[in-house]
């Protein structure tokens, strides 16, 4: 039994590593690195609004990290920051015209492959599939912070 898991696990990270690789050459193709191309994949595609923080959170990214890329958007005109108001110092991040225009140019082509790819899948498949890695990571989690 123990052996049938070892290799589900296997298969499970092996998939995982090429889902990776799969995003990885994709987003070559984009012209930015895949940190850049994540930060234009939540101001493109997500309705809300985000802090640096909130993209540090979001995409695991160190802080440091997420101000670079904003400090380059900024200075290309891509977004602004936009003091929050009774906040310390929080800044939402706004998209400019030019940054919007720039930033779809950027994300829909693999967005658009994704769309595809839902239209493909079983929307049953894919709830058991979001809910079996949500409830692997949450395990493996606790496991490894207990340990």
């Amino acid at each position: 039994m123990e052996n049938m898991a070892e290799k589900q696990l296997e298969a499970l990270l092996q998939q995982f590593k090429e889902l990776t690789r799969v995003y990885r050459d994709a987003v070559s193709h984009s012209g930015v690195s895949e940190n850049v191309f994540w930060i234009w994949y939540s101001l493109i595609l997500f309705d809300d609004e985000y802090s640096q923080q909130d993209l540090s959170n979001i995409w695991s990214l160190a802080k440091q990290t997420v101000n670079n890329i904003i400090t380059q958007m900024v200075h290309n005109k891509y977004v602004i920051l936009e003091l929050v108001p009774d906040s310390r110092n929080r800044k939402i991040i706004r998209l400019t015209d030019r940054g919007r225009q720039y930033g779809a140019s950027i994300v829909k082509p693999i967005f658009e492959a994704e769309k595809r790819v839902l239209q493909r899948i079983d929307p049953g498949e894919l709830v058991a599939c979001t809910t079996a890695l949500t409830k692997f990571t949450s395990i493996l989690k606790e496991e490894i912070d207990e340990g």
